[in-house]
């Protein structure tokens, strides 16, 4: 939108006095509030205009729908943009139904227009977006259609979709791929990414190990080595400073046959648009992933809403999805835990938990805790000599068995701070490990790398361990290093070298996506709450290989399994629509 500056206009326009209760109320912010305010003062300099209150709200929570996850606001469930607020701070004026919603927007002149206008914000159906974001969301749907449209089993190029949940032989049916096209074409040029460092760096570690263990050819173990697997951003060539901010794109595409994107479901709506622009049309895409975990953290729900349409029986994208659903991961308990919160069933989650298992030499594969209990401080206990366990195998200098053990279990907690939370617990262990008050490393101490280290090989989410240096006399006293496992070998790095760590006996369980341990602690938090849903609880169940021990109040476990993430958005309906033509 572009206007003659007025200096007599007002930079923001004042909103209704009235408007200012949903603010109290906790249904928008005032931040946003302020946004939309710039927007009505630039339009009204070139048209008169005055929007109404629930305009004005309706605009507001289309600007905050990004940093909630969504691309947009969908105006038929529009109960569930009132927020959290507070007893007897409902906002007066509130409507269930789309329409009166839609009526007050018409009052907002020439922001608010339909899908091909050139307006701010554009109303399409019972959906108000901001125009960029329904501009991506359109793009990806048109792409991913004539992509899944182009897929024939013997052409080059178009989209594939494989689905799975933890365990179930993503990685093993890549490697078959991979290992079969390179049979069939050895010059096969191919790039391998993911949303994270950390995510891309255990994709290479991955593909390699089923590589080699279905005796692969040299050349497919060369080509995997040489394409070493990469994050998106890095494959698109992210400029920050740069015009265009992205190198390859549209006008410049990937020269590759195959791109392989793991963990897609953490991609966002912006980022896959980018990825679909620069993927050209004889380049083969293949999307990796289990649309049930949790979504990227920024807007969209991109490989859920693509799992909902390859659903439609004879649609292109079911052609081209497959789904496995086969877990080799865990046994029959754990897979019937999760499979019982993805079916929403609550009391059937709360009859797993409760049940008497186990016995004799082997301890039950469920475990259910309530917070302050005898059990929970014997809970307590059992973490901390796992913590003890790390810090004797990490003063005799054995890196291998002290990043080993560190996967026997690991606290996941829902939520960063309070007793409940990652600070609580990390507080609670090193408070019994006796290494509180200015002792940042200590043999034993599992850390986290917080920020991208490409000179050191190390990114956000990767795991070490502080451990003794191989050294001997009083030097090897001195010094410590933290070793992170690289296969079956370990990465060495000095602690001097590492700035942006975390301590992590416990760790939210957005941090812990892709991992897997022995025994997984769930902790969820002392009430409900926004963050913890169905894909939260999910995600830390399926990080457990053999146990899996929930600590949480039962309504608060049950609110878990019948609350859902819902991320608005028109992708899987705009998929269902262009694929049925």
């Amino acid at each position: 939108m572009t206007a003659t500056h007025h200096p007599e206009m007002p930079l923001v326009a004042a909103a209704p006095a009235d408007v200012e209760t949903y603010v109290q109320a906790g249904a928008i912010t005032a931040d946003d509030l302020a946004a939309a305010g710039v927007f009505v003062a630039m339009a009204a300099r070139e048209r008169p205009l005055a929007p109404t209150t629930l305009a004005w709200v309706a605009m507001a929570l289309a600007l905050r729908s990004p940093r909630d996850g969504h691309t947009c606001v969908d105006l038929a469930a529009i109960g569930d943009w009132a927020g959290d607020v507070p007893p007897g701070m409902t906002p007066p004026h509130w409507p269930a139904e789309a329409e009166p919603w839609q009526t007050a927007l018409l009052s907002a002149g020439t922001l608010v227009g339909r899908p091909g206008d050139r307006t701010v914000f554009i109303l399409d159906g019972n959906r108000l977006y901001l125009a960029r974001a329904l501009a991506e969301e359109q793009a990806i749907a048109d792409r991913l259609a004539k992509a899944a449209a182009a897929a024939a089993p013997a052409a080059a190029g178009g989209v594939r979709i494989l689905l799975g949940g933890p365990g179930t032989g993503k990685t093993t049916e890549v490697a078959r791929r991979l290992i079969e096209k390179f049979r069939a074409d050895p010059r096969m040029r191919i790039a391998l990414a993911a949303p994270t460092g950390k995510a891309a760096a255990r994709m290479a570690e991955a593909l390699r190990a089923h590589c080699v263990a279905e005796q692969a050819p040299a050349e497919v173990l060369d080509a995997i080595d040489a394409a070493s697997p990469v994050t998106v951003h890095r494959l698109l060539r992210v400029r920050p400073r740069g015009t265009p901010r992205y190198r390859f794109g549209t006008d410049n595409p990937l020269d590759y046959d195959l791109v392989v994107v793991d963990e897609t479901s953490m991609l966002s709506s912006s980022l896959m648009h980018r990825l679909l622009e620069a993927i050209s049309p004889r380049t083969e895409l293949l999307l990796v992933g289990d649309p049930d975990q949790l979504a990227s953290v920024e807007a969209g729900s991109v490989l859920a809403d693509v799992a909902l349409a390859a659903a439609e029986p004879g649609s292109p994208l079911a052609a081209v999805t497959d789904r496995l659903t086969t877990r080799h991961r865990f046994g029959a308990e754990i897979g019937g835990l999760a499979d019982a919160i993805l079916a929403g069933d609550a009391a059937g989650v709360l009859a797993l938990l409760g049940r008497e298992t186990g016995g004799g030499l082997f301890p039950a594969a469920l475990e259910w805790i309530e917070p302050g209990t005898a059990a929970h401080e014997t809970l307590l206990a059992t973490v901390v000599a796992h913590a003890r366990r790390l810090g004797d195998l990490a003063r005799s200098a054995d890196a291998t068995a002290a990043t080993a053990a560190r996967k026997d279990l690991q606290v996941l907690c829902a939520h960063r701070s309070g007793p409940l939370g990652v600070a609580g617990w990390n507080a609670a262990v090193e408070k019994q490990l006796g290494v509180l008050g200015g002792q940042p490393w200590y043999p034993g101490r599992p850390v986290m790398v917080t920020r991208n280290t490409p000179a050191l090989d190390l990114f956000n989410g990767d795991v070490g361990v502080v451990v003794a240096a191989e050294a001997a006399g009083d030097d090897r006293q001195r010094r410590l290093e933290v070793v992170f496992p690289r296969g079956r070998d370990v990465r060495r790095v000095p602690v001097t070298r590492l700035d942006e760590v975390a301590t992590v006996h416990a760790m939210t369980i957005h941090k812990s996506q892709g991992s897997e341990v022995r025994h997984a602690v769930v902790v969820l938090p002392e009430r409900p709450g926004r963050i913890v849903s169905r894909e939260l609880f999910y995600t830390g169940v399926t990080r457990a290989i053999d146990r899996v021990t929930v600590v949480g109040p039962r309504e608060v476990i049950a609110a878990a399994v019948t609350k859902p993430i819902r991320r608005a958005s028109g992708l899987a309906d705009r998929l269902r629509r262009l694929t049925s033509t």
